[in-house]
């Protein structure tokens, strides 16, 4: 039998501070398509911890001049 890792799922009340975001600012990331993913299920809309940290990831700037915001998801 295959087992699986649960995922840690954060709604946005929870996501926020994780990403150091507004639960508004991450509704309207979501509205215009950016990131970071998330799901939906009904209503519900949930961040998977995982997929924070991804999105964390690639904000690092190596130099000021770099945009630090990311305007489009590659994936």
């Amino acid at each position: 039998m295959i087992e699986y890792a649960p995922r840690v799922l954060l709604n946005e009340k929870q996501a926020g501070p994780v990403v150091g975001l507004k639960p508004c600012t991450l509704g309207k990331r979501r509205q215009f398509g950016l990131p970071p993913k998330f799901l939906k299920i009904g209503r519900k809309v949930l961040y998977d911890q995982k997929d924070l940290e991804a999105f964390l990831d690639r904000c690092i700037s190596r130099s000021t001049v770099q945009p630090k915001v990311i305007i489009e998801d590659t994936e």
